[in-house]
């Protein structure tokens, strides 16, 4: 139960070997349906617009990980991680005979929605396995997991790609050597749910006074869910971040190879340089927080510094500045992440953790959907209308924003950080401190 060790027999190092299993095999099929999105369109001169067909497939369903979170407390959570690890298995393998756009997007859109339907069951089962003072830890050891996975599968569907296959393999599916990757892939799953076989999870039953009735279960999820001043500050918070951050990945190329004039491969430090933050906080953080009595407050912090760095970069013209500005920027993002999916974990009811997270996931992905929809279009809106280009003003706009969500977290919290502390009059002239309450609150 409280061993958290990626090598060992412990029930945590089945579910992160099968969790990053399951990873590396999304990244892998997400790269080669973008290459085969491609590989398509280049026939009609528009691979350019057809390479983005995978990726709108995978956003789109967005709106499902509040049902999956209601599956992830009616039925048994490592049934329904199983069971889309091969059902993914078996949808990618259609990838492998798929000649044209539409087949592309289907599959994708599938495996997206069994995708979302693993994510609240992983998250809601950690909590199980693994004790309350060790879930930042474990929960940075999934990340890590999750993330380190993404060069490495990059990295083998190149490898991979630019083998000549037989000529009746290649004849025997789509035509297109590059899609022998899929039937790795699918390995991996088949891989992840056989790993997931001997994980051992406690059952747990659907609340009192509900069982049998899905939509008021459902309607009980968002109840708990918007009820909890905390978990519903975190939560608009971080999907103003999204909606801000998703304008970085949509505009932080043009920002640096026009407005700025860098090279093409600018582009691809800056995104190294945020990812090394991510990783770099997630091995930081693991090592000084264990309690979640005043998480939020440090997740304030954390989006303030990501708002303020962001900021700083986009003012910038000196590259290493801005890598600089992007690795700080990083750190405050993998810090939110890693806090905000832990707090959830140890401060919402069993039965109720599947929801939670499903419609926290929800919001989320909207907000990032909507970033993406719209940072193009106010970019070409306010370009005539300020001084700088219309890109440096939204990525300046949308730092500006994560600087408030941090702002909205950190100002929600300081009442309970003086109660906390002892403050209980705002009278300043009459504080009562009551240094026993320093301690974090027993659980």
């Amino acid at each position: 139960m409280n061993k958290v060790k990626i090598f060992s027999k412990s029930q945590f190092s089945i579910l992160w070997w099968s969790g990053s299993l399951s990873s590396f095999g999304d990244w892998a099929t997400l790269f080669a349906s973008v290459a085969l999105a491609s590989q398509l369109g280049s026939e009609t001169g528009n691979s350019g617009i057809t390479a983005v067909v995978p990726v709108v497939a995978r956003i789109i369903p967005a709106f499902l990980s509040s049902f999956a979170g209601l599956m992830a407390d009616r039925m048994n959570k490592k049934n329904i991680m199983i069971f889309t690890d091969l059902s993914r298995m078996l949808i990618v393998l259609f990838l492998f005979f798929a000649t044209s756009l539409v087949q592309l997007f289907i599959v994708n859109f599938l495996t997206e929605i069994f995708s979302l339907m693993r994510q609240p069951s992983r998250e809601s089962i950690v909590p199980e396995i693994v004790h309350k003072e060790n879930l930042v830890k474990a929960n940075s050891l999934f990340a890590i997991g999750t993330y380190a996975t993404l060069p490495i599968a990059s990295i083998l569907f190149a490898l991979i790609a630019d083998i000549r296959v037989p000529d009746f393999i290649s004849n025997f599916g789509n035509g297109w050597s590059g899609s022998i990757i899929f039937i790795f892939d699918a390995f991996t799953f088949f891989l992840s749910a056989y790993l997931l076989v001997f994980l051992k999870t406690k059952s747990v039953k659907p609340i009192q006074g509900s069982q049998g009735f899905v939509l008021r279960e459902f309607k009980e999820g968002l109840n708990y869910f918007y009820s909890n001043q905390e978990i519903r500050n975190i939560t608009v918070s971080i999907s103003l971040s999204l909606f801000a951050a998703g304008s970085l990945f949509i505009l932080g190329h043009t920002f640096l190879t026009v407005d700025l004039g860098f090279t093409e491969s600018s582009f691809g430090f800056m995104i190294a340089s945020f990812g090394t933050g991510i990783i770099f906080s997630m091995v930081t953080f693991s090592y000084f927080i264990s309690s979640f009595s005043r998480v939020s407050f440090v997740i304030g912090l954390c989006m303030l510094s990501t708002g303020i760095s962001l900021y700083t970069a986009f003012i910038s013209t000196e590259f290493i500045n801005i890598l600089l500005s992007i690795f700080i920027s990083g750190v405050g993002t993998g810090g939110v992440y890693l806090l905000t999916i832990s707090f959830l974990q140890a401060t919402t009811d069993q039965q109720m953790r599947g929801r939670v997270f499903g419609n926290f996931y929800t919001i989320g992905r909207i907000a990032l959907l909507l970033s993406f929809l719209t940072s193009g279009l106010a970019a070409n809106y306010l370009d005539p209308l300020f001084v700088s280009s219309g890109v440096e003003t939204v990525l300046k706009i949308s730092s500006l924003l994560i600087l408030i969500s941090g702002l909205i977290t950190f100002i929600s919290s300081y009442k309970k950080i003086f109660k906390e502390f002892g403050i209980e009059n705002s009278n300043f002239n009459n504080i009562k401190l009551d240094f026993k309450s320093i301690e974090d609150e027993p659980e």
